[in-house]
């Protein structure tokens, strides 16, 4: 019996004896499963009537509630839950993502540890700590945390690319490429380590692995942006200007219109002293605001800096 079957036998059930508990309780859960998150939630705020002291029940309402997009009232639910059972890992845990979804990441991390003392091997209570830490900017818990996440669980190459980025932001760079290569080992499609093992590579002027890395990164996420303005911007530094206009002009023939390719277009034919080409890419990058990061104030001023230069030049001669 399929899930649909499923739940067209469950609703006969109910609708033949609204007081079969049992069957409304699998009906809710099959709901969830489904997404079926109004239905759900119906189901178990008549199931919380009957059974006010059920922790489980609060604690699927809380997850009817995140997928509903309603933090504060899942918070509560998971709340209640917890007050009714508070030995209950998972009831702790998802309190504690409800709480950093409310903006409380204090009472979420105090959570988290409260999992840990019941579960001390719980690499997901970790790896969630470390998030918390990071973005905090308390680099240094975060490193112990998500390393605490990988002696648990080896194969969270999450963890290792967490760890991987807080390496990087306290300047252990070999460290960091170690982490990222282990990534690349337990998940080869995971484009985003070879993304920044690809930026360190550039950082340190190693030109030939940055490129080969950027390849790989498009390799595997083919809707890259940023891999792709990376890319380009090497090609034009390291002076390979018509691998870098072949390359722009593919990204663009697959995104469309976009500023940024337009503007670095415009430096590729401003190192060749092509200067009309020079003026058209980067009118064509101001006329594409929304997809130009580079500052447009500045932008304008070269474009009006290169006209003057034109019209000094005819002056001249």
């Amino acid at each position: 019996m399929n899930d649909i079957q499923r739940f067209e036998n469950l609703k006969k059930t109910i609708e033949n004896d609204p007081t079969n508990f049992q069957a409304r309780r699998e009906l809710a859960v099959l709901c969830l499963d489904l997404g079926f998150e109004q239905v759900a939630m119906k189901h178990l705020s008549y199931l919380i009537g009957v059974f006010p002291n059920d922790a489980n029940l609060y604690y699927n309402a809380g997850i009817c509630w995140e997928k509903l997009k309603h933090p504060e009232y899942a918070l509560n639910a998971y709340k209640k839950a917890v007050e009714l059972k508070g030995d209950d890992p998972d009831f702790l845990y998802n309190l504690a993502l409800a709480y950093e979804d409310n903006g409380l990441d204090d009472e979420a991390i105090l959570n988290l540890k409260k999992v840990i003392c019941i579960k001390n091997d719980d690499s997901n209570a970790f790896f969630s700590i470390g998030i918390l830490y990071a973005k905090r900017g308390e680099n240094e818990n975060a490193i112990k945390c998500f390393k605490k996440a990988i002696v648990n669980n080896y194969s969270d190459y999450f963890a290792h690319f967490h760890l991987a980025q807080e390496y990087k932001k306290t300047g252990k760079i070999d460290l960091a490429l170690e982490e990222y290569s282990k990534v690349i080992e337990l998940s080869p499609d995971y484009s985003w380590a070879y993304y920044n093992i690809a930026q360190i590579y550039w950082e340190r002027n190693d030109t030939q692995n940055a490129i080969l890395m950027l390849r790989k990164t498009i390799e595997k996420n083919k809707k890259d942006i940023d891999a792709c303005r990376l890319l380009a911007n090497i090609y034009i530094n390291s002076g390979d200007e018509k691998q870098a206009l072949r390359f722009i002009a593919a990204v663009l023939k697959q995104f469309g219109h976009n500023g940024d390719f337009y503007y670095l277009t415009a430096k590729v034919y401003e190192k060749i002293k092509n200067y009309e080409l020079y003026a058209q890419n980067l009118e064509l990058a101001l006329s594409h605001p929304q997809s130009l990061s580079y500052n447009h104030t500045l932008v304008q001023k070269e474009l009006m800096q290169l006209r003057n230069n034109a019209q000094n030049a005819t002056k001249n001669v």
